[in-house]
């Protein structure tokens, strides 16, 4: 019975998030922990954003080339390290307005920037265990840590992850549904 019940979970689960949902499903036994929570991640930030009313689009290598993201076929040399960079979704707000979104899990909330990302204006979010952070990736420091400690000075701090009542583009949201999805990563990221 119970493997009934989880069968119907995965079946409306797939019905609701379509492949991406799947993807992870398929893919959980091939991935260490790490892996495993960067795409927990992924899910929390996409599910936010379609509860915010975003249209959420997968543009990550691992959606748009699935054959190149497969472990059991390692590709190497130029076109790997460009695919690589994409980011992992495109949302698209009611107006019709598209920005590129990346997500990144990190325990220990550092964040490293890389000389060269080709996708300046694509606003990164930042999950650790307690918060999630968001910034464009143009105005970030080489290195930037999000922690307890300095993120209730966010909105004075240049170069840093901000809230997303700090970004103009995200200040008009719905605070309840990220204080939501707050608590949810608290929750699966202990």
């Amino acid at each position: 019975m119970e493997d009934i019940k989880n069968i119907l979970m995965v079946i409306m689960l797939n019905r609701v998030y379509g492949n991406f949902i799947n993807s992870i499903l398929c893919s959980i036994i091939m991935i260490n922990e790490s892996e495993l929570k960067g795409r927990v991640a992924e899910a929390i930030v996409r599910c936010m954003f379609e509860d915010l009313g975003f249209e959420v689009i997968p543009y990550g290598y691992e959606h748009t080339c699935p054959t190149l993201a497969s472990k059991t076929r390692p590709i190497q040399g130029d076109v790997k390290n460009h695919i690589r960079k994409a980011p992992d979704f495109i949302i698209v707000d009611k107006k019709g307005n598209a920005n590129f979104i990346e997500v990144k899990y990190r325990s220990d909330g550092k964040f490293r920037r890389e000389s060269d990302y080709p996708f300046r204006d694509c606003y990164i979010i930042l999950l650790t265990k307690e918060y999630i952070g968001i910034e464009q990736y143009k105005n970030l420091d080489d290195e930037t840590s999000l922690t307890g400690s300095n993120f209730s000075m966010i909105p004075n701090n240049k170069g840093s992850f901000k809230s997303f009542k700090d970004i103009e583009l995200f200040s008009n949201l719905d605070r309840d549904i990220v204080k939501e999805y707050r608590v949810m990563l608290m929750k699966y990221m202990k």
